[in-house]
């Protein structure tokens, strides 16, 4: 699969998810539905530093797999891993000491933010470990391996989260589906160590 064809369906992933969970989430309270939205308004500013540290990885891994340099592509790859696990780990922080104030930023409304600040503190549990699975997709991307780099992005927005918020849904109602999150970057993280080890 060509890289660009390969990064069309990953820019349509997040919006089939999103309304896949809107549609889990529509069924308790409008407020849920709202949280959600917040949610990915706030995790843009998180994983934008995070991204573009990623994006300026590509070229040079390409580079030096092409030059037969593996040692500083492995050096590359920890590098751009360490720096967007340490983003990642002050999006956790942050989510865990002021997330009501966080989601005060986008409403008023006290129900909104209490949902909104259990919430935050169940999905940042899994930002850590997102490092891997968006690092190990970026670098799969600058190889040129677009399949495997598309594999990584479905476990996150189809395989792994939704069957999980299903059941958890079912399960433990709106707060299943704040679990689903995590628990899917722990198991993307997985496949995505493991499919990055075998192309590389």
């Amino acid at each position: 699969m060509s890289r660009g064809l390969g990064d069309v369906y990953k820019r349509q992933l997040p919006s089939l998810l999103v309304t896949f969970l809107n549609g889990l989430l529509a069924a308790f309270s409008q407020s849920y539905v709202t949280v959600l939205g917040i949610y990915y308004k706030l995790q843009t500013f998180l994983y934008l530093p995070a991204n573009g540290i990623v994006q300026g990885m590509r070229p040079l891994v390409g580079y030096n797999y092409g030059a037969r340099e593996h040692g500083r592509v492995a050096r590359l790859y920890n590098l751009t891993l360490s720096l967007s696990a340490a983003i990642m780990a002050v999006g956790t922080v942050l989510c865990l000491t002021i997330s009501g104030s966080l989601i005060g930023l986008f409403s008023s409304n006290p129900e909104t933010i209490a949902i909104g600040t259990t919430a935050l503190r169940i999905i940042c549990l899994g930002f850590v470990v997102s490092a891997v699975s968006t690092t190990s997709s970026g670098a799969l991307e600058g190889l040129g391996k677009g399949t495997q780099s598309l594999v990584i992005s479905l476990c996150r927005y189809i395989v792994f989260i939704m069957p999980l918020a299903w059941v958890l849904c079912r399960q433990f109602g709106p707060v299943g589906v704040w679990n689903a999150f995590w628990a899917t970057e722990v198991l993307s993280a997985i496949v995505s160590l493991i499919v990055y080890k075998k192309s590389v």
